[in-house]
């Protein structure tokens, strides 16, 4: 069995430049597997094929379609490729599928590549220099500006050695494709086959499986079971990113999946009609129009839909735009993803780039804080770490869910912790609960709208030492776990049980003849012992508001208690408690109500309300219409 090599090299360029015969030279295999293409000759689909590299490595070659009606297949093999083969036959020369292909090549980021002028033996060398001029001036200013060019025949064998030898020095030059992260395919063909069933093939974009690893259909959340893997035509017992990849899978049908379908890791990425994009124009007879109809490519999917610019009125040609896509029907990417923006008529290709944020609706134009989230998350391009700082900073208030942020970043939360460690340590990410994550400048700007609220609510209490926690956050812009974040992190407040809040050290105020009021309550109270009168707007001479405030203070300071419709003094109902206990001690726990009725000499008015408060504090217990004192109870 042969070393695989996780790189993938791609063809790309017109029609009918030999592209295909390269291959099968290269390969000795015939990429026009179907028999459609094999009577149209042409490449319709993509076809996959190992090469063997000098070294005996194998590596994967992708030889991707020319035709226009096709170019939505080129866009699906790109996507996979880390070196590219451009073909331009020299009897032809660039052509505007050519220039389209490298394009497409730009979008979606390869960075390496040759070019094989083609079909030389066609024609003289004056007119193989001519060819070789004018691919030069094609390929000035693009990633292949630098690219060696060489006169090939596929048909006479010229120039195939060196070829050869070029190809293998560029994918030596490749960093091979890490097999890090949660395994990730994005579908590019599905069929049955008799005695195994269902068959996937792609290039898996992240990631390792292995047989008998259960596998999720990402747009329906179907499970299935790996059954067999192959790579290249070999049997493997594991499949990883950057590998041609067919997976035999067990737990449904092909009439299930679908091209641009993903299979990967349950549970870890999901399905969404918006993204936001780092968009770059490169179509020079267009502009992007508000809510311009387009066609996205996206790993192996294509879905209509429309683009919005987020930072413009129009987009200009050859320009960077921040851009969100509303599509017709769910994709599964990953941020980070490069995809191919076409006009959704014409098919002409108009831009394209990489997904910046996947999100759960429309973002809104020109919007200062929607356009420096991009900004931050485009800087963190590559690095989980931040992506997952950018992810948590940009939900603001509303914070991320520990699924969300692993969309994000592309792995794992267990994988990301030890990463996210220093960050929890210094508080810059705070975790509340165990599905909350949110930023220490999120809760810090909560915290400014949290103490504001509460100004203004002392102003409109004075009185009120603790206001009430479910009024306060009724007013707050934050979810429930958001403020109670934010009340742990901050030391401007402070909170009492009984759901209770206020600023730190804060005090209600008391006029001079509010101190007489209150004084008057609590010795009168005191002096009232087990049967207390009310204390209502006559007994303080009060407006209603007033009262009820000042009430709320002394039940705050806790110098006055709520036993239902009455107060009483804490000096007083702690005797209370005293006698209970004395009197049911003296009887093995069980409560004589008229007889504790007159040793805590009150009335029934009283005693009812009593009991019940006595039933909460857990010092009694009704059975029936007996009462017992619990056992273990003692006066607090």
């Amino acid at each position: 069995m042969s070393e695989l090599r996780r790189v993938i090299v791609g063809t790309a360029g017109h029609i009918d430049h030999g592209k295909s015969s390269l291959v099968r030279f290269l390969t000795g295999i015939d990429p026009d597997r179907l028999e459609e293409e094999r009577e149209r000759g042409m490449t319709i689909d993509l076809g996959f094929a190992p090469y063997q590299h000098g070294s005996g490595a194998t590596v994967g070659l992708i030889d991707v379609p020319g035709h226009e009606r096709f170019i939505k297949n080129m866009v699906a093999g790109s996507t996979s490729v880390d070196v590219v083969l451009l073909v331009v036959a020299a009897d032809d020369g660039v052509m505007p599928q050519t220039r389209e292909h490298l394009a497409i090549l730009r979008l979606l980021g390869v960075e390496r590549g040759m070019i094989a002028l083609s079909k030389v033996d066609l024609v003289d060398e004056e007119l193989v220099e001519m060819a070789l001029e004018d691919v030069r001036d094609f390929v000035s200013g693009t990633f292949l500006e630098q690219a060696p060019i060489l006169p090939v025949s596929a048909t006479t064998g010229h120039g195939m050695d060196a070829l050869r030898e070029t190809l293998d020095g560029l994918v030596d030059s490749v960093e091979p494709r890490t097999d890090a992260g949660p395994y990730r395919l994005p579908v590019q063909r599905v069929f049955s086959v008799a005695g195994h069933g269902m068959v996937v093939t792609g290039v898996p974009v992240s990631g390792r499986v292995a047989i008998g690893q259960t596998l999720e259909l990402v747009r329906t959340g179907q499970r299935l079971r790996v059954r067999g893997i192959q790579a290249y035509g070999e049997q493997r017992e594991t499949g990883s990113a950057g590998h041609s990849t067919a997976l035999n899978l067990a737990g449904g049908s092909k009439d299930d999946v679908r091209r641009g379908d993903v299979v990967s890791v349950p549970g870890l990425f999901g399905a969404s009609r918006f993204l936001a994009l780092d968009y770059l124009h490169v179509d020079p007879n267009s502009t992007l129009r508000q809510r311009h109809p387009v066609r996205v490519h996206v790993g192996t999917d294509e879905v209509i839909g429309r683009a919005t610019l987020l930072d413009a009125q129009h987009g200009e040609v050859d320009g960077k735009h921040r851009v969100q896509v509303r599509l017709d029907e769910p994709v599964c990417c990953a941020v980070g993803d490069s995809l191919v923006v076409r006009d959704a008529a014409s098919m002409t290709v108009l831009g394209g780039g990489r997904v910046l944020a996947i999100t759960d609706g429309r973002l809104k134009r020109q919007k200062e804080r929607v356009l420096n989230d991009l900004d931050v998350r485009a800087d963190a391009m590559g690095d989980p770490l931040a992506l997952v700082r950018a992810a948590v900073l940009g939900a603001g208030s509303r914070g991320s869910s520990t699924a969300e942020l692993e969309r994000e970043a592309g792995d794992v939360m267990h994988s990301l912790l030890p990463s996210l460690q220093p960050a929890l340590d210094a508080g810059e990410l705070l975790r509340v609960g165990t599905d909350r994550w949110f930023a220490g400048a999120a809760l810090d700007t909560l915290g400014d709208e949290l103490i504001s609220v509460l100004k203004k609510a002392h102003k409109r209490q004075p009185l009120l030492d603790w206001l009430d926690l479910s009024e306060i956050r009724s007013q707050m812009s934050c979810s429930e776990l958001g403020l109670r974040a934010t009340i742990e992190r901050s030391r401007r407040v402070e909170t009492q049980p009984g759901g209770r809040i206020r600023r730190t050290g804060h005090r209600g105020r008391l006029g001079e003849r509010l101190t007489e009021v209150k004084e008057r309550i609590v010795s009168t109270l005191l002096a009232a012992g087990a049967s207390p009168p009310a204390i209502d707007e006559e007994f303080t001479g009060l407006p209603a508001a007033d009262n009820r405030a000042l009430i709320d203070m002394l039940r705050g300071a806790g110098e006055v208690h709520v036993v239902g419709p009455f107060l009483f003094h804490p000096d007083v109902l702690q005797r209370l408690v005293a006698t209970l206990i004395e009197h049911a001690g003296e009887r093995d726990g069980a409560i004589e109500i008229p007889v504790l009725r007159d040793a805590l000499g009150t009335s029934r008015k009283y005693l009812i309300p009593l009991l019940e408060h006595f039933d909460a504090m857990g010092l009694t217990a009704r059975h029936g219409d007996r009462r017992v004192l619990r056992r273990g109870a003692r006066a607090p």
